[in-house]
This record gives C-alpha cells, sequence and structure tokens, in this order.
C-alpha cells in the first residue's frame, strides 16, 4: 500500500465478521483529551496541560441493512421461527458498553481488493457499539445505518488501538 492512501474499507465487527459495505465512508478519529493547568500568578494563561485520555472513534453508515447488523448494532438477536425473522429494539437501560464491546478491525481496500496486509489495518481493541439510525423512505435518499465505535482500554494491557499489524512484537 502506497504512503498515499484513498478509498473505502472493511469492518469487521466482531473480528472476523465482515459487516458488509458502507455508504457515506468511515471516519477514524484518535484525539488526546487535555486540562490545562493555572496559576492565579500567571492568569487565564495556561503554564502546563497534562494528557487526561485519549478518545478513538469509528463512525460510519452501513450499506446493507440486515437484520442481523441490526441486531449487532442494537445489542440484540435475531429471533428466527422457520421462515419468519425479527429483531426486538428495546430500551437497554444501564447496558454497559464495555461488557458488550468485541474486536473491531478495519481494513481498507488497496488496489480494488481489501488488504491482506496486516500492516494496514486499525483495531479496536474493545469497540462499544452506539447505533443511531434514521432510516428515510424517499426516492433519492439511501438508507443506511449509522454507527459509531468507541475504543475503551483493555484491563490488562491499557491498548485502546493498534494502528498495524496486533502480532508485532
Amino acid at each position: 500500500m502506497s504512503n498515499y492512501q484513498l478509498g473505502p474499507c472493511k469492518i469487521e465487527y466482531p473480528a472476523g465478521t465482515d459487516l458488509g459495505k458502507t455508504h457515506g465512508g468511515v471516519t477514524v478519529t484518535v484525539e488526546e483529551q487535555f486540562a490545562p493547568l493555572h496559576t492565579d500568578q500567571d492568569g487565564e494563561n495556561p503554564v502546563d496541560e497534562y494528557i487526561t485520555g485519549t478518545l478513538v472513534t469509528v463512525e460510519g453508515n452501513l450499506a446493507e441493512i440486515t437484520l442481523e447488523n441490526m441486531a449487532k448494532l442494537f445489542k440484540t438477536t435475531v429471533i428466527t421461527a422457520e421462515t419468519k425473522k425479527k429483531v426486538e429494539i428495546k430500551p437497554n437501560v444501564g447496558t454497559s458498553l464495555l461488557a458488550e464491546s468485541d474486536v473491531l478491525i478495519i481494513k481498507p481496500y488497496d488496489g480494488g481488493t481489501v488488504s491482506a496486509n496486516p500492516n494496514d489495518w486499525i483495531t479496536l481493541h474493545h469497540a462499544g457499539m452506539r447505533a443511531s439510525t434514521s432510516l428515510s423512505y424517499t426516492t433519492s435518499d439511501q438508507r443506511a445505518i449509522a454507527f459509531t465505535a468507541t475504543g475503551f482500554p483493555d484491563t490488562a494491557t491499557g491498548l485502546i488501538a493498534t494502528f498495524g499489524d496486533t502480532s508485532a512484537a
């Protein structure tokens, strides 16, 4: 893969399970959070800043609207009775996103196909999914399932995300 990059990606959640095609792109954001330190003698000018955390999020829209994707994003299951299927949406009040989290892997396309090179991948080790979708039934707007995945630190390693091959020592 070139140092100059452009194009779509494949999203696996959990790792090994393709969520299907996306619409409108996928955005990965890594943002350090800061707290400025002040003294009375220096007024409003910060004298230092400390990192208070790092927020890692992935946002996108799934173009493939399936009951399986709806169930995955809304933390439920597909109920099947012979040929009939449904997904029931419930409030999920008090549900921990960390407890429901799983590994999310982003694999960019390279030359028209999904990159098989782990050095190109982005992995969120504990991605908690939040769904927020508004399905528009019009003649000109494509429907998609919007989602945001938040990376949580691994309790053993502290890792939130890895850019590149997770097996590198």
